[in-house]
Protein backbone atom coordinates (compact mmCIF):
# COMPACT_ATOMS: atom_id res chain seq x y z
CA UNK A 1 0.00 0.00 0.00
CA UNK A 2 3.17 2.39 0.34
CA UNK A 3 4.83 1.77 -2.37
CA UNK A 4 3.61 4.49 -4.48
CA UNK A 5 4.69 6.92 -1.91
CA UNK A 6 7.96 5.37 -2.09
CA UNK A 7 8.45 5.27 -5.48
CA UNK A 8 7.08 9.32 -5.43
CA UNK A 9 9.59 9.45 -2.80
CA UNK A 10 12.48 8.21 -4.77
CA UNK A 11 12.22 10.12 -7.94
CA UNK A 12 11.36 13.21 -6.41
CA UNK A 13 15.16 12.65 -4.88
CA UNK A 14 16.39 11.37 -8.22
CA UNK A 15 15.51 14.41 -9.50
CA UNK A 16 16.28 16.80 -6.81
CA UNK A 17 20.02 15.45 -7.09
CA UNK A 18 19.76 15.63 -10.93
CA UNK A 19 18.49 19.07 -11.38
CA UNK A 20 21.58 19.86 -8.68
CA UNK A 21 24.36 17.99 -11.11
CA UNK A 22 22.83 20.14 -13.99
CA UNK A 23 22.73 23.54 -12.23
CA UNK A 24 26.41 22.88 -11.36
CA UNK A 25 27.20 21.84 -14.78
CA UNK A 26 25.28 24.99 -16.19
CA UNK A 27 26.95 27.28 -13.94
CA UNK A 28 30.70 25.79 -15.10
CA UNK A 29 29.77 25.83 -18.56
CA UNK A 30 28.50 30.62 -17.91
CA UNK A 31 31.23 30.93 -16.20
CA UNK A 32 34.66 28.77 -17.76
CA UNK A 33 36.34 31.44 -20.22
CA UNK A 34 39.07 31.16 -22.74
CA UNK A 35 41.27 33.67 -20.50
CA UNK A 36 40.96 31.28 -17.75
CA UNK A 37 42.15 28.52 -19.97
CA UNK A 38 45.13 30.57 -21.23
CA UNK A 39 45.63 31.28 -17.63
CA UNK A 40 45.92 28.06 -15.95
CA UNK A 41 45.18 25.54 -17.97
CA UNK A 42 46.94 25.38 -21.47
CA UNK A 43 50.07 27.23 -20.01
CA UNK A 44 53.17 25.34 -22.68
CA UNK A 45 50.58 26.28 -25.47
CA UNK A 46 51.53 28.89 -28.03
CA UNK A 47 47.95 30.99 -28.16
CA UNK A 48 47.75 32.89 -31.37
CA UNK A 49 48.21 36.87 -30.43
CA UNK A 50 44.78 38.78 -29.68
CA UNK A 51 42.74 40.98 -32.31
CA UNK A 52 44.86 44.29 -30.44
CA UNK A 53 47.99 42.91 -30.59
CA UNK A 54 47.99 41.69 -34.85
CA UNK A 55 47.87 45.26 -35.74
CA UNK A 56 50.97 45.75 -34.11
CA UNK A 57 54.22 45.33 -36.14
Amino acid sequence: MNEPVYLVVWLLGLFGLLGCVLAGVARLVKRDTTEHDRRYVWKTVKWPPDDDASDQP
